[in-house]
C-alpha cells in the first residue's frame, strides 16, 4: 500500500515499462525538475521513451523502482548539462515540443506517431498534411531501396568533399529550409534564433544551410543572418506575389547570398492559409522573370514530376530540389525516392549542368547514399536538424551533421564506393 503522506511517490510508464519517475528526485531527461509531483506534471508531457502521456504512469514500490531505474539508466545514460551528445539534444527537443513532436527513435510518419493524423484546421507541427500519407510515403519509398554490400576491394577512405555552386563543402549534403517556430514548434525559441542555428550550424560543420520563409516573419529574418555570415547561406521564399518576390530577391542579392530559392509547393502551406497570407502557384513565364531578375543562381524547390522538372530547367534555374515539402503540403502524394530516378534522367538529358537536389525522410548517411545513387547531386534533410536547432543551436546542428557524415563514410565503404563518381544505381536493389 502507498501512503498519501509519503512524498516519495515513484512511477513507471505502463506502456514502455522502461521510463521511471520519482517525485523526490525528478528526471532531467524528461524535463521534470526535482520535487515535481504527479499532479504538477504538465498535461502535454510525454514519455521520453515511448511518447505516451502521463496517464500511463502507475505507482510502484521503492524496490521495483530501483530495479527499473537501473534498466532505464543503462539504456539512457544521464549526461551532464553540456548536452554534447545528439541523444541529449533529442531529449531536450522532446521537452520543448510536448503535444507536437515526440522525437521518436524512428521518424517515419507512422500513423501512430504523435505528429500524425488530421489536425482539423490546427497547425500540423512536425507532421504531414491531411492524414500524413505523403510523409509516410517518403519513408516507405526510401525503404524500398536496399544497399548492396561489397567488401572485396582494396581499402580506401572515401572522398566526398565537393562543391556546390563553386563553394567547397564537406559532403554533398545541405541543411534544408525550415521555419515557423511560433506556429509549428510551440513558440519554443525566437524564429531568428532558430534560423541562426540552422544557418550557422551548417557553416560550423562545413556545408550550406537553406533558410525558410515563415508567415510570422514574411520579410525573412534569415537574410540578415546570412548577411552577418558573409553571404554563407541560401534564403528560400514562399511563392508570394511577383512584386513581393522581386523585393525579396533584391534583399537577398544585397546580402550576397550563395543562391536564392523559391518553395514552389509552398502555396499549399496550411500555416500561410491559416494566417490569411496569399501564396500562389507560379507560371512558366513568372519563373523565367524571377530567374532573369537576379544574377544569383536560382533554386526551384518542390518538384515531383518530370513535366514540372523540365519546365523548371527551361526557366533557367540553376538547381531544382526534388521535394514534396516533407509531406506537409499535400496528402497521398508519391515519395521522393519513387520519382527521383525518372526526373534525374530527364533533367540531365535536357541540361546536364542543372543541379539536382533531393530531400525526403533522410535520417542517416545510408539514406544520403541511396538518394545520391538514385540521381541526386546533393541531398538535404530538415526535421532531424530542425530539432537540433531548437535544442542546442548551431553546435547541435553541426553535431548532427557529423553523424550524417560518419554514416555516409561507412555507407560508401560498405558498398565499395571510393568517391562520389562511383555512387550509381548499381549499388541498389529495389524490393517492393
Amino acid at each position: 500500500m502507498f501512503s498519501l503522506f509519503n512524498f516519495k511517490m515513484e512511477y513507471v510508464c505502463s506502456f514502455c515499462n522502461i521510463f521511471v519517475y520519482s517525485e523526490e528526485s525528478g528526471e532531467t531527461r524528461a524535463g521534470l525538475k526535482k520535487g515535481t509531483k504527479f499532479e504538477e506534471v504538465p498535461d502535454g508531457w510525454i514519455c521520453p521513451v515511448c511518447g505516451k502521456p502521463k496517464n500511463y504512469w502507475k505507482m510502484i514500490s521503492s524496490e521495483e523502482f530501483k530495479e527499473k531505474k537501473k534498466q532505464y539508466d543503462k539504456l539512457y545514460p544521464l549526461k551532464d548539462n553540456t548536452a554534447e551528445e545528439i541523444t541529449d539534444y533529442m531529449y531536450k527537443a522532446r521537452a520543448m515540443l510536448p503535444g507536437t513532436c515526440s522525437v521518436n527513435k524512428v521518424c517515419d510518419g507512422h500513423p501512430d506517431r504523435l505528429c500524425m493524423g488530421l489536425k482539423y484546421g490546427r497547425p500540423i507541427g512536425f507532421g504531414g498534411a491531411g492524414q500524413g500519407r505523403t510523409f509516410t510515403n517518403n519513408f516507405k519509398a526510401l525503404e524500398k531501396w536496399k544497399l548492396k554490400m561489397k567488401v572485396i576491394k582494396k581499402h580506401k577512405e572515401p572522398e566526398f568533399e565537393t562543391e556546390f555552386l563553386r563553394h567547397k563543402i564537406k559532403m554533398p549534403f545541405l541543411v534544408s529550409s525550415m521555419s515557423g517556430v511560433k506556429i509549428s514548434m510551440n513558440d519554443s525559441i525566437p524564429e531568428a534564433e532558430f534560423q541562426r542555428g540552422m544557418i550557422e550550424g551548417a557553416k560550423l560543420f562545413g556545408t550550406i544551410g537553406l533558410s525558410g520563409n515563415t508567415v510570422d516573419f514574411p520579410e525573412h529574418p534569415g537574410i540578415e543572418i546570412i548577411k552577418e555570415n558573409k553571404g554563407w547561406g541560401i534564403p528560400v521564399f514562399k511563392p508570394q506575389s511577383p512584386e513581393k518576390l522581386l523585393q525579396l530577391f533584391k534583399r537577398a542579392e544585397e546580402a550576397d547570398v550563395i543562391a536564392i530559392g523559391v518553395d514552389l509547393d509552398g502555396f499549399g502551406s496550411t500555416n500561410w492559409e491559416l494566417r490569411g497570407k496569399p501564396v500562389y502557384r507560379k507560371s512558366e513565364e513568372e519563373l523565367k522573370e524571377l530567374v532573369q531578375s537576379t544574377k544569383k543562381p536560382v533554386i526551384l524547390k518542390g518538384i515531383m514530376t518530370v513535366e514540372d522538372a523540365l519546365k523548371a530547367v527551361d526557366s533557367g534555374a540553376a538547381a531544382i530540389d526534388i521535394s514534396n515539402h516533407g509531406g506537409r503540403v499535400m496528402d497521398s502524394g508519391l515519395g521522393v525516392a519513387d520519382v527521383l530516378p525518372d526526373i534525374a534522367k530527364a533533367v540531365k538529358q535536357r541540361n546536364p549542368k542543372v543541379i539536382i537536389m533531393a530531400d525526403g525522410a533522410v535520417r542517416s548517411g545510408f539514406d544520403i547514399l541511396k538518394l545520391l545513387a538514385l540521381g541526386a547531386d546533393f541531398v538535404l534533410a530538415g526535421r532531424p536538424l530542425g530539432r537540433m536547432a531548437l535544442a542546442g543551436g548551431a553546435k547541435a546542428v553541426a553535431k548532427h551533421l557529423e553523424f550524417f557524415m560518419n554514416g555516409l563514410r561507412m555507407a560508401m565503404i560498405m558498398t565499395g564506393c571510393d568517391n562520389l563518381k562511383e555512387i550509381n544505381p548499381d549499388i541498389l536493389i529495389k524490393y517492393e
